[in-house]
């Protein structure tokens, strides 16, 4: 709900739209997949950060680009990608949140 609550003023209106129509796994999904969308440029963003510092510091005569593309290490950002476990444990968290929401 923390993430409901710091995107939109009112989810609980918001929430009970999709739920009237049927569509609340498909919004739990897409609110899901957008927070990992999110995580993940954050994290690429970060990782760039820390290169071009390093560029700077490194007195090359190099462009940025060519500095970093003759980096021999390279490193993957982390995943974001839910386990069927997690899965299944977000849309029972869900099924309670629904248990308790009478919309009006």
């Amino acid at each position: 709900m923390d993430l409901l609550y710091s995107r939109y003023a009112s989810p609980d209106q918001f929430m009970s739209t999709y739920i009237r129509q049927g569509r609340f796994g498909e919004f739990v999904s897409f609110i899901l997949e957008a927070e990992g969308k999110r995580r993940k440029e954050a994290l690429q963003k970060e990782e760039n950060d820390k290169l071009w510092l390093a560029y700077i510091h490194s007195m090359t005569d190099r462009s940025f680009h060519d500095w970093k593309e003759g980096l021999t290490q390279k490193k993957e950002p982390a995943s974001f990608a839910m386990t069927d476990r997690q899965v299944d444990i977000v849309k029972q968290q869900a099924r309670g949140i629904l248990s308790r929401i009478s919309p009006t």
